[in-house]
């Protein structure tokens, strides 16, 4: 185990000893509080509920390896506590808001874990290209490099590590969150992201790793990301009833961006463990 995972695993633990009364899903929740300042904003508040004041960068700055994948460590720990919904009632009562909210303008209930993690950085470039390009026109190229930049193979390595880490937590309760990170260092990477294709996505992947029904699954993801554009400009910036924005929402970049994420879950699927991304 390096130095710094091992440092910051130390405050994890250090930190929940000093709480034992919460659980494993409420520490994760308040660990948010020592990654970065960009993550306890109003959107995270509203689709993670109770988000916690950013207080210091003690998980912050670090990459390490967990999974045999180096991931951002600040990045997996706030996509681990948007992967534990619940936790505390005005989390339970958010996450209930907001399921109701998508169902009235998306047409499908979701919850948090829809706004957040993988979905949340691949809609992420679309954002940043709208806002710097508008939408009076498509550029490729342009919009890969952002895709590149903002939905890394280290962004989604580290929401697929929360995505391990949180589901561990689910079905082991009472494991602390240290050990719940150690455990799934020795987790198979492959095997991680069949099981959120398959959870989240309804995926079928066959025993070479391919996945079998791709248009159901970009269909699901491009209804996702839409989602998270929807929610995140009309709904929390209060224009609920502007239309603008919807239609500024060009779908050959939600397409694009589909695209991108499932590029990257099909070559996971398939990568040598042990490649790191």
């Amino acid at each position: 185990m390096s130095a710094p995972l091992d440092k910051m695993l130390q405050f994890i633990d250090d930190y929940q000893q000093q709480r034992p009364r919460q659980s494993s899903i409420q520490i994760v929740r308040s660990l948010r509080a020592y990654t970065r300042a960009s993550y306890a904003n109003r959107f995270w508040e509203m689709v993670a509920g109770s988000n916690p004041d950013f207080i210091s960068g003690e998980l912050d700055n670090q990459s390490v390896v967990l999974m045999e994948q180096s991931i951002d460590f600040a990045h997996f720990m706030a996509a681990l506590s948007d992967q534990t919904w619940g936790g505390n009632l005005k989390s339970t009562l958010t996450d209930g808001f907001l399921w109701v909210t998508s169902k009235v303008f998306t047409g499908r209930g979701y919850d948090s874990r829809e706004y957040t993690a993988a979905i949340g950085d691949t809609a992420q470039p679309i954002e940043v290209y709208l806002d710097k390009q508008g939408a009076a026109n498509y550029q490729p190229e342009l919009f890969n490099d952002l895709l590149n930049k903002f939905a890394s193979e280290q962004d989604y390595a580290s929401d697929l590590v929360a995505f391990a880490v949180g589901r561990l937590l689910y079905e082991t309760p009472d494991l602390s969150v240290k050990a719940a990170i150690l455990e799934a260092r020795w987790l198979n990477y492959a095997n991680t992201v069949r099981r959120y294709l398959v959870d989240m996505f309804g995926a079928r992947v066959s025993p070479e790793g391919m996945i079998i029904n791709g248009s159901e699954v970009r269909s699901r993801i491009s209804e996702r990301i839409r989602a998270y554009l929807l929610i995140k400009r009309d709904v929390i910036k209060g224009s609920i009833f502007n239309r603008t924005y919807r239609q500024r929402i060009r779908p050959a970049l939600i397409e694009h961006a589909t695209d991108h994420f499932i590029h990257y879950l099909q070559q996971a699927l398939v990568k040598p463990q042990g490649s790191n991304n």
